[in-house]
């Protein structure tokens, strides 16, 4: 295990290096560093700091949200390609942050993140609740349910900003997902959020552990299905709704990261938990690289990426289980 992280924070750090090196135009590791060591004003100085640093910032701490989330995601519906794109809790949170944007007024990082997470939370109950009144929480259900759930919600944000068409393209780029012109506001605000939402998500790893099974085999094992369902959501809205505040909802990430883990490491949540965050980081980090050069010198949203590779992973995940 102690191999399998110092790999994956090299290649993060790696990955974070490259982030801050590749773009539009290329700068040396010693720009970076003399940048980041003593800022002098030049317009080199300027695009690190100001553009660059920031996005190296934010992706990986959304990538390492998504990911720990789509574990929660999957370890609660019990479905290995539920995520928090096929449950409709992106469409939740990004429906929270218009609303609270355009409607309310609200204009604070804080309160958009707020209203993010809300909206996640609000989707995430939304599923499970019609999943358990409609005959059970099998896992086709809940993916069927959050897949409706999820086309309802981006149906309601497309009325909602056609109603504000002087912010409209800026809201759609954000809303494809991307990392580009984010303020370190934003990561400011976002890395506590997401930082509790996996301190929570691994005090649940026990009992997460024990709700891979049925229910009837985790209460005889003591766990308190309520209590711990409970958890995860707010677990789980923190980690998507700070993720869709600080760069949009980025697609897909909780659907492959969660996989790669579990590859790496097996079912133990103590141990998966952790591992999807630094595959999270490291996959949003180099998905937002890629977004550079796919239409060069035009930048794709980062979310473009990632549903690619996300919708390929799918069509193989359900391939395998209907072979």
């Amino acid at each position: 295990m102690p191999a399998i992280y110092a790999g994956l924070g090299t290649a993060l750090c790696c990955a974070l290096l490259v982030s801050m090196t590749l773009g539009y135009r290329l700068y040396g590791l010693d720009q970076v560093w003399a940048t980041l060591v003593a800022f002098d004003g030049s317009e080199t100085a300027v695009v690190i700091a100001n553009l660059r640093l920031p996005r190296a910032i934010i992706a990986p701490l959304v990538g390492a949200g998504l990911g720990v989330a789509g574990v929660i995601v999957q370890t609660l519906s019990r479905n290995r390609i539920a995520s928090p794109d096929t449950l409709g809790l992106n469409a939740g949170a990004s429906l929270g942050v218009v609303i609270a944007s355009f409607w309310l007024g609200i204009g604070s990082l804080v309160g958009l993140s707020l209203a993010a997470a809300l909206g996640a939370l609000a989707a995430s109950l939304l599923v499970f609740a019609i999943a358990a009144g409609a005959g059970g929480l099998s896992p086709l259900r809940i993916v069927l349910i959050g897949v409706t759930i999820a086309g309802l919600g981006h149906s309601l944000v497309e009325v909602v900003l056609t109603t504000n068409e002087a912010q409209l393209q800026q809201l759609l780029f954000w809303l494809s997902g991307a990392f580009v012109d984010r303020p370190m506001a934003l990561a400011q605000t976002g890395a506590p959020i997401i930082g509790l939402g996996v301190i929570l998500a691994l005090l649940l790893a026990r009992q997460l552990d024990a709700l891979q099974a049925d229910d009837s085999t985790a209460t005889g094992l003591g766990v308190p299905l309520f209590l711990v369902r409970g958890g995860s959501f707010v677990a789980v809205s923190l980690l998507t709704g700070a993720a869709v505040a600080m760069a949009g909802p980025v697609g897909f990430v909780g659907l492959v990261v969660p996989h790669a883990a579990r590859w790496l490491v097996g079912l133990r949540h103590g141990r998966l938990i952790p591992v999807a965050a630094l595959i999270g980081a490291i996959y949003a980090t180099l998905a937002d690289v890629a977004a550079r050069f796919v239409i060069y010198p035009t930048e794709a949203p980062v979310g473009a990426i990632t549903a690619v590779v996300g919708g390929l992973v799918l069509l193989v995940l359900l391939k395998r289980r209907a072979a």
